[in-house]
């Protein structure tokens, strides 16, 4: 779309000089798909979807689109958020509405040729009266955050989260989100197309704040509103018009209509288009792709010219805009967003469940819920109720001062339940001691889970049709997207694995846990984790400083409050398979390996939960299977003594093997008779069993010291080496 320069860094003071437009969703994309090249599948895929259900809607045409309102909110991410008014937004507003029904003022600058073409998508706009928790809202998010500019490059990812200096993005299947902000690389906006090329939390349009509405801070030839029309389109499944070939010619076969029916941007009432057109040009313009009258759309919303001169979708853009909302994002048809909320005067609620949730390490538990004031009058008084299962219910009696919308976290009664899956659900009455106005807002349910610890030995295979399987495992997922998963791709042994698809996982970062149901492990010698991993990478091992896929094991005596880190491998350390795999991973049978970990040191903690933790950097798939935990008989001498050095004597190699990692240690060393240090190992080099070795065997027959050195003392023991 626009090329964004600042003469000044200061906001306040910016007068940005406005070039040529600069979209950033085709470079996003293309970007995505370098990193998970599979994503071009997918992409083509919709493609063809999209112009098959276009054609479909042309050979049933003659029905009126009924026509929708989407509800949007605008999130304003800068270091002043009020520098864009509220009357910008609502010139935005108008813009989008008169630019997607055909009723915008300026169609009538469309050439004669092409006003039979002028589309009308059905779609309206407003600004969500309602947040997702059914507040009264302004659709208006303001955010102060000193991370400007964002790169759009990557969609401008970075504004769209609270924990990156942007902003949430609000329930993506109910709203359209537009971030406003300060954009990098001279872009003035860039969509998230309906595919799966970006994740939920991050759909919606951003926009240079330059280039947002028709007042204020909207400036140069970019302060029609035309680039937020131009971005929604890309939201709704539209292409650039010249179909981003970079300039093709009239040899091109981007010239030619393939399949009989679409241009080079998959829409068949647009002609033919060479490559993107800026400024304001007269009519007609020809190239080597529309070489005669009229030529090609330069007025067109998906193409580059300035705002004054852009004008219309097409018939056949508006019918596949509608198809994109008809049929992909068909939740927001649904959504309430744009209903006023009636505040009634006395209405307290439940908002959600905050404890218990997920999976309990005890019998016992104590109810935390949010208390929220729905209602206009103040809440002093009310009762909060909660069962579990439908049994019995304990009431509380809650006073304080809650303004109209405000709310607060209650501790509840405690209470205690058995083994298996427990729902427990709360709710509010006699808000201020009369009846409450809406009753049905009142309730709040949450499911947890209570399993009696597994004992060893403790094996999982995954063979189980139900995942996570139903003995106590449970999975972690905090993005919502791509996550640990039942396999029958491949196994190690059995028919069955999991898998974490990191090959399509296109967020860098992300964790997804894989938890193991808590473990007695008391009264134990020694407790040790095997299980078979796979993996693969897209990159070469050999890349220095590449961001890999990680895989780790950790452990929690106590419920997950402390993490202790065992396992952690990526890369070269990680794979299976030595040579990069561009497409999905499936390994062979050749193509697993056999690991360990020591958990004896959480025999004293008495129980214990494993986590298997994926940290996704676009590379390709891990696969886990045959998860056993087992108990070894431990030495008596290394029961008393913490350590033990063997085989005593020895023809080759000697192990020093301790109890527990010891925490002090800071090396080991190996001395001949004379006093010649012959070896010497740093702590760190200690394995997964807890173990260290030194090899003898280009060492003469004789006695030798190894020598264990902490901290503040040291020990040495003498070993023999015999033929």
């Amino acid at each position: 779309m626009r090329t964004f320069i600042l003469a000044i860094l200061c906001l306040w003071f910016t007068q940005p000089l406005l070039a040529q437009r600069s979209c950033a969703t085709e470079d996003a994309i293309r970007y995505k798909i370098k990193q998970s090249p599979y994503l071009q599948q997918q992409r083509d895929a919709l493609e063809q979807r999209l112009i098959s259900g276009v054609l479909q809607k042309r050979l049933l045409r003659g029905a009126v689109e009924p026509t929708v309102t989407i509800p949007v909110v605008v999130h304003i991410v800068l270091s002043d958020p009020n520098v864009v008014t509220d009357a910008q937004v609502y010139s935005q507003l108008a813009v989008l509405n008169g630019d997607y029904t055909g009723d915008n003022p300026d169609t009538s600058a469309v050439p004669a040729v092409w006003k039979p073409l002028i589309g009308n998508s059905g779609i309206k706009f407003c600004l969500a009266q309602r947040t997702p928790d059914g507040d009264p809202t302004t659709g208006i998010v303001r955010v102060r955050s000193n991370h400007i500019p964002f790169d759009g490059f990557n969609a401008a990812y970075e504004a769209k989260y609270n924990a990156t200096g942007g902003s949430d993005a609000w329930d993506a299947s109910r709203y359209l989100n537009i971030w406003v902000c300060n954009l990098s690389n001279g872009y003035l906006g860039v969509a998230t197309m309906p595919d799966n090329t970006f994740p939920a939390a991050e759909q919606g349009v951003v926009i240079l704040y330059t280039a947002f509405g028709t007042t204020g801070t909207a400036a140069g030839a970019y302060n029609g509103g035309r680039t937020v029309t131009h971005e929604v389109g890309h939201y709704f499944g539209l292409r650039h018009i010249w179909g981003d070939d970079d300039g093709a010619t009239g040899g091109s076969p981007r010239c030619t209509a393939a399949d009989g029916i679409t241009g080079s941007d998959g829409i068949g009432d647009t002609p033919d288009q060479g490559a993107r057109t800026y400024g304001c040009p007269s009519f007609p313009q020809l190239d080597g792709c529309s070489k005669t009258f009229p030529g090609f759309m330069f007025m067109n919303y998906m193409d580059y010219t300035d705002d004054a001169c852009m004008h219309l979708f097409t018939t056949e853009q508006a019918d596949r805009m509608r198809f994109v909302l008809d049929n992909i994002r068909s939740s927001l048809l649904s959504s309430d967003g744009c209903v006023p909320v009636n505040l009634l005067s006395n209405d307290a609620s439940v908002a959600e469940i905050n404890a218990p949730l997920g999976q309990l390490c005890s019998t016992g538990f104590t109810p935390v819920v949010m208390l929220k004031n729905k209602g206009a009058q103040p809440l002093q008084t009310v009762q909060i109720t909660y069962q579990v299962d439908g049994g019995a219910t304990q009431t509380f009696n809650w006073s304080g001062h809650l303004t109209s919308l405000q709310q607060t976290s209650v501790s509840l009664p405690a209470g205690a339940t058995g083994p298996g899956e427990h729902l427990l659900t709360a709710w509010t009455n006699l808000p201020n001691g009369v009846t409450d106005d809406a009753p049905e807002n009142d309730t709040a349910t949450s499911s947890f889970r209570y399993f009696t610890p597994a004992t060893l030995p403790f094996t999982e295979g995954f063979e189980n049709t139900v995942f996570p399987p139903p003995n106590g495992w449970d999975q972690w997922n905090p993005d919502g997207s791509f996550t640990w998963e039942l396999t029958r791709d491949a196994a190690r042994s059995g028919s069955q694995s999991v898998v974490m698809r990191n090959l399509g996982y296109n967020i860098n970062g992300a964790i997804d846990d894989l938890i193991s149901p808590e473990i007695n492990v008391q009264g134990y010698d020694s407790v040790f984790l095997f299980f078979d991993v796979a993996a693969a990478t897209q990159s070469n091992v050999s890349d220095a400083g590449n961001p890999w896929d990680t895989l780790q094991i950790l452990a929690t005596t106590d419920c997950g409050f402390t993490l202790n880190q065992l396992y952690s491998k990526w890369g070269p350390t990680l794979v299976t398979v030595d040579t990069p795999v561009l497409n999905e991973f499936i390994p062979k049978p050749s193509q697993w390996r056999r690991d360990s970990v020591n958990l004896t040191r959480f025999i004293p903690s008495g129980r214990v939960r494993l986590i298997f933790r994926n940290i996704s950097n676009y590379e390709n798939n891990i696969y886990l299977d045959n998860i056993n935990i087992v108990t070894k008989k431990t030495y008596p001498a290394l029961l008393e003594r913490g350590f033990m050095v063997t085989p005593n004597p020895t023809n080759s190699l000697v192990l020093i093997t301790f109890l527990q990692p010891p925490a002090d240690l800071e090396a080991l060393a190996l001395y001949n008779t004379a006093g010649q240090l012959l070896q010497w190992k740093k702590a760190a080099a200690i394995d997964s069993n807890n173990r260290f070795s030194f090899d003898l065997v280009n060492e003469p027959n004789g006695v030798y010291f190894v020598k264990l050195i902490y901290k503040n003392r040291s020990k040495t023991v003498k070993i023999l080496k015999v033929r």
